[in-house]
C-alpha cells in the first residue's frame, strides 16, 4: 500500500525569483533508503514534473483532510522543469519563488530548507530497516519550504513573523462560520465524532457531547486550530442583561447619537439573527441524530423480544411435538416477552409439564389438560399464574 513521505532537501538561490532545488539525495532518509536506482526511477516516471507545487510548511493533518491540494494562500514555489538526476545521483530541479516569499528567499536562502512530501512504496528487510522501493507519481506531491531542523530560534522567529502576515490576511477574509468549521473538525478529531461545538469566543470554543457541555482554550494561526489545557466540564446558560444608554459625548448632538446607536442595533440584529440560524441548524442535526438513535434502540428492542418468542415456541414444539395446544403457544409468547426470559429455565418447566402430561394419558386422560376441576371463581387467572402452575 502507498504510503507518504517526508525528506528534508536544500535550496539553493539561483537568481531573483529562481532557486535550485535538491530534492533527494542517495542514502538513508527519515523515511527510509534510497538508492540511486529508486531516484533514476523517480526522475524516469517523473515523480516530480514541471508545474508541482511547494508551499511554506507542509499541512497539519487537519489542513491534509480538508483540503489535500493545499492553499494558494501558501503558495511558495513551483518547479520550472521535470526534476532530474543531477551532481551526485541527486533528484534536482530549478524552481520559481512567488513574489509574496521572494524577499524571506533571497533573506534566508542560506538557511531555509525544503522537504518532499510524497507518495511511495516502502519495505521492511530482515534487519527491520525500511528500504523506499518506489516513488510514486501524483498530482499531490509537493516539494515544500521549511525551516532547517535543529537551526534554532533565528529563522523561527522569521518564519514565525510570516505566519502572522499570512494569518492576520487569512483572518480578515475568515466569516464566523469558517472559524466554527475548523473548531468542529478539530474536536472531533480529538475528543469524540459526535462532539457539536454549540458556540465559541476568542479563547475558548464551548462544545456538547452528549448531555454534558465542556469548554477548552484553543488558538488560531491562519486555519489551523491548536487546543491547550484540559477540558472543563461547564453548565450552559442564558443571561439578558438591561442596556444602559451612554452619556452623549460632548459635541454630539442627539440626532447623531441616535443614528449612531440605530447603525449599532441593526448590526447586532444581524449577528443575533445568524446565530440564530446557525443554532437552528444545529439543534435540528443533534435531534435528528437522536431520533436516530432512539429508532435503531427501539429495533434491536423489538429484534430481541421477537428473537425470545420465537424461542419459546420452538421449545413448545420440542416438548409437545407441532400440534401443541394454542394455549402452550400463547403462554410462551407471553414467557418470552420479558426482557429477563430465561430459556433453559423455560425448557425445564415445559419438558416437566409435557411429561405430566404423557403420564396424564397413559391414565386415559385428555392430552395437554390433566385433571381439571373448574369452579368458580371472580378471580381473574393471568398468563402467569398458568405458568406457575404448569
Amino acid at each position: 500500500m502507498p504510503k507518504k513521505i517526508r525528506e528534508a532537501a536544500t535550496a539553493t538561490r539561483r537568481g531573483p525569483g529562481r532557486i535550485l532545488l535538491t530534492l533527494i539525495s542517495p542514502g538513508q532518509g527519515s523515511s527510509g533508503d534510497y538508492t540511486p536506482e529508486v531516484l533514476a526511477t523517480a526522475a524516469a516516471e517523473r515523480a516530480f514534473p514541471r508545474g508541482t507545487l511547494g508551499m511554506i510548511d507542509h499541512d497539519t493533518p487537519t489542513e491534509m483532510m480538508e483540503r489535500p491540494e493545499g492553499s494558494l494562500r501558501n503558495l511558495a514555489i513551483v518547479l520550472e522543469e521535470d526534476a532530474y538526476i543531477g551532481e551526485g545521483g541527486a533528484l534536482q530541479a530549478e524552481a520559481k519563488v512567488a513574489s509574496a516569499w521572494r524577499d524571506l528567499v533571497d533573506d534566508f536562502h542560506e538557511h531555509i530548507g525544503a522537504s518532499i512530501f510524497a507518495s511511495a512504496e516502502i519495505s521492511v528487510n530482515e534487519t527491520g530497516q525500511k528500504i523506499v522501493e518506489r516513488i510514486i507519481p501524483n498530482p499531490f506531491n509537493r516539494a515544500d519550504l521549511v525551516t532547517v531542523a535543529g537551526r534554532g530560534g533565528k529563522i523561527e522567529q522569521v518564519l514565525e513573523a510570516a505566519r502572522v502576515i499570512e494569518s492576520r490576511s487569512i483572518i480578515a477574509e475568515a466569516t464566523a462560520g469558517d472559524v466554527r468549521m475548523w473548531l468542529q473538525a478539530t474536536i472531533r478529531g480529538s475528543h469524540d465524532d459526535y462532539a457539536w461545538v454549540a458556540d465559541h469566543d476568542e479563547t475558548y470554543v464551548y462544545y456538547e457531547i452528549g448531555d454534558k457541555y465542556f469548554r477548552q482554550a484553543y488558538e488560531l494561526t491562519g486555519v489551523n486550530v491548536t487546543l491547550s489545557g484540559e477540558p472543563v466540564e461547564v453548565r450552559r446558560r442564558v443571561e439578558y442583561d438591561p442596556v444602559i444608554s451612554p452619556p452623549v459625548p460632548a459635541g454630539v448632538t442627539e440626532n447623531q447619537e441616535e443614528a449612531t446607536m440605530a447603525t449599532i442595533d441593526d448590526k447586532e440584529l444581524a449577528d443575533l439573527r445568524e446565530s440564530a440560524s446557525r443554532a437552528t441548524v444545529l439543534e435540528a442535526e443533534l435531534q435528528a441524530e437522536k431520533d436516530a438513535r432512539a429508532k435503531e434502540a427501539a429495533d434491536r428492542a423489538t429484534e430481541a423480544k421477537d428473537n425470545r418468542v420465537k424461542e419459546a415456541k420452538r421449545i413448545v414444539a420440542e416438548a409437545f411435538g407441532e400440534d401443541a395446544p394454542a394455549l402452550y403457544t400463547r403462554l410462551a409468547e407471553s414467557a418470552a416477552t420479558p426482557e429477563d426470559f430465561d430459556a433453559d429455565k423455560f425448557r425445564t418447566e415445559v419438558t416437566e409439564a409435557a411429561a405430566k402430561t404423557e403420564a396424564d394419558q397413559g391414565a386415559g386422560q385428555p392430552r395437554g389438560l390433566g385433571t381439571t376441576t373448574v369452579t368458580e371463581s371472580k378471580t381473574a387467572v393471568s398468563d402467569e399464574d398458568i405458568i406457575n402452575a404448569l
